[in-house]
């Protein structure tokens, strides 16, 4: 069975510049298939201007062109969904309220991230998504 997931830019990155680890294992499921993600307009053009960023691609050890070839990649196993209207999830960073309208729209089990504690406040926990760090996902899988 494949798990409906929202990958936050925050894993993509630190996937990508570490070499192993569990932000690295999700992109590893989510290209294998294991891990089906979802990404409306807002995600992938937040991965992609992250990814032209200098200094991540320093960190990457990785050129432009390389981290776009990934994205082109990564993006043809993601599900697009289009988000027709604003939940307003209302958290402390405006700029991640876009992902739990994903997650809404999508329908997905969990949002991935690094960053839990940013989607504490969220109004709208109770539509059927989980706030779930690598770590913490790739216990479950194992169980």
């Amino acid at each position: 069975m494949t798990i409906k997931v929202v990958v936050d830019t925050n894993v993509l990155v630190a996937g990508l510049i570490g070499g192993k680890g569990p932000n690295r294992e999700i992109l590893r499921r989510c290209l294998q298939g294991e891990l089906q993600p979802y990404v409306g307009n807002a995600l992938y053009l937040e991965y992609r201007d992250l990814l032209n960023r200098d200094r991540i691609q320093a960190l990457c050890k990785q050129t432009s062109v390389s981290l776009m070839e990934f994205l082109d990649g990564f993006a043809h196993v993601c599900t697009p969904v289009d988000v027709h209207y604003l939940w307003r999830p209302n958290l402390k960073d405006e700029a991640d309220n876009h992902i739990v309208e994903l997650a809404i729209a999508a329908g997905v089990s969990y949002i991935i991230t690094n960053n839990v504690s940013d989607f504490a406040q969220a109004e709208l926990k109770s539509l059927g998504y989980e706030v779930i760090t690598p770590e913490q996902l790739l216990r479950l899988l194992r169980i």
